[in-house]
């Protein structure tokens, strides 16, 4: 997870939604420690967060080879998964109950990110950003059962991401611009 903190603004962007830009556009080091915390991006008195769809951040964090049989046909070894299940979690693990819920912040639309902070295409960055499942597709489509989260807990996430897409106000990409000059 990617937070920063200025006098004019809080960010975070979870993993596999735009976190990587992050570092780059505030010019840190790839996956370093940013000296923020949830608490601090909390309190803050402009919190933005960078919101994406969480069926879409189980999709684009699957290895290239698993996603040949498409669509959501999951039938892998379990030894496979078990092998992949920590890189898999640490990407998908529904978050926005426990780090989101109940905090007054912005949004930032992670499928418009590259209006807000430029898209480093040299840089390391995963072919599948722009992984995007159908409008029909539910979590039962793409759930993979795993080790940390439930079926019900990617469920109740995406209720939590279409509330807060519907009822929370965004950041302007020129806001944006002028927070971050």
């Amino acid at each position: 997870m990617f937070i920063h903190c200025s006098r004019k603004y809080a960010i975070l962007a979870e993993t596999r939604c735009g976190h990587t830009n992050m570092y780059h556009y505030f010019s840190m080091e790839q996956y370093s420690e940013t000296g923020f915390t949830h608490d601090n991006w909390r309190e803050h008195h402009n919190p933005i967060v960078v919101l994406r769809n969480p069926l879409d951040r189980v999709i684009s964090s699957l290895p290239e080879g698993l996603l040949k049989a498409m669509p959501f046909t999951w039938q892998w070894s379990s030894d496979l998964i078990h092998e992949l299940n920590d890189a898999f979690v640490s990407h998908t693990t529904p978050y926005m109950r426990n780090t989101l819920l109940g905090y007054n912040f912005r949004i930032i639309d992670f499928y418009d990110l590259e209006q807000y902070i430029p898209r480093m295409w040299e840089k390391h960055q995963s072919i599948r950003t722009d992984s995007r499942v159908e409008d029909h597709t539910v979590a039962e489509d793409v759930f993979i059962k795993n080790d940390t989260y439930t079926l019900r807990d990617l469920q109740d996430e995406v209720e939590i991401y279409n509330e807060i897409m519907a009822t929370y106000e965004r950041v302007s990409v020129e806001e944006w611009k002028n927070l971050t000059r």
